[in-house]
């Protein structure tokens, strides 16, 4: 429990990424805890995602107005009607074009009377720069916060389903709250790595197929690998205490040897001394019989 205490939260990142030989600590804390570095590192990566997005627009655009005005395609709403031009549209401008037809009855019902295009969009925006940055950046920090929250949990879930399975082939009892603990250890890398390939995809353009799944087999192995080693130091400990009863068994002996060659010992000497006693004895009595043979008759002369 103290060495626990001790492990500070990046202490902990670091024995959840690579010390997976020192996972034996997290099956004797409980869920909560658990669950705490996971929100931590949520918060961490939502961050890093938010920070690297209003990094990317301020230094590629300059300003919000300027990158929405690469994203949002010309359009005019006026007598409840929305006119987009559909030329000369790249694939960002045609995916936020389907979104605002998708909403158009939405914006009657905001709108009413009043007529909007782009230029007062961008007007406004201009005018209102750095709020629109706070703002926005709030929203997209509690959006992807309960976006890697669900998902998070989702991959613990599945990953503590396949360490039901290893326990069960390796006839380990653990109880299932552990088992989720360690789960969300085991997805830590599987989380940050997701972070990091989504970054590069949103910026770069880089596409690997099936990333998520193939990050998601990491968490996999992380857990079954854990549990073996579990199980490696449980059978350790086992021969340990094996070794130690066999050591207390042979100490045990030798005592009681040598209690027995201390009680015989003593018996001998109780017996040479009853025997010397009894020769002591003898001696005098011998010794009695001569003085009383050796004593002059009173009728000699």
């Amino acid at each position: 429990m103290e060495q626990q205490k001790k492990n500070n939260y990046f202490k902990r990142l670091k024995m959840a990424l690579l010390e997976l030989e020192n996972y034996i600590q997290f099956t004797v804390e409980k869920l909560g805890k658990a669950m705490e570095f996971l929100v931590k590192t949520i918060i961490l990566l939502v961050l890093i995602i938010v920070i690297s997005n209003v990094a990317y627009i301020l230094i590629k655009f300059k300003t919000p107005a300027n990158y929405v005005d690469s994203i949002i395609p010309e359009f005019s709403y006026e007598n409840h009607n929305l006119v987009i031009e559909t030329k000369e549209m790249n694939d960002n401008q045609k995916q936020i074009a389907e979104m605002m037809k998708q909403l158009e009855p939405t914006y009657r019902d905001l709108l009413a009377d009043k007529s909007y295009n782009k230029s007062d969009v961008l007007n406004f925006l201009n005018s209102k720069g750095n709020i629109i940055i706070i703002y926005s950046s709030i929203f997209l920090f509690i959006l992807e916060f309960f976006d890697l929250f669900i998902f998070w949990i989702l991959v613990a879930l599945i990953t503590s389903l396949i360490g039901l399975i290893v326990l069960n082939f390796s006839r380990i009892k653990m109880k299932y709250s552990r088992l989720f603990s360690i789960s969300i250890y085991a997805s830590t890398l599987s989380m940050i790595l997701n972070v990091i390939y989504l970054l590069l995809n949103q910026y770069f353009g880089i596409y690997i197929e099936l990333f998520e799944y193939l990050s998601i087999l990491i968490a996999y192995i992380y857990v079954t690998a854990v549990i073996y080693m579990i199980k490696s130091d449980l059978i350790n400990q086992q021969m340990e205490l094996i070794k130690i009863a066999k050591l207390e068994k042979i100490k045990k002996q030798q005592e009681n040897a040598n209690e027995e060659k201390e009680e015989k010992e003593k018996e001998e000497e109780k017996q040479e001394e009853k025997n010397g006693d009894k020769e002591e004895k003898q001696i005098n009595e011998k010794n009695k019989e001569n003085e009383a043979t050796d004593e002059p008759d009173g009728s000699e002369i």
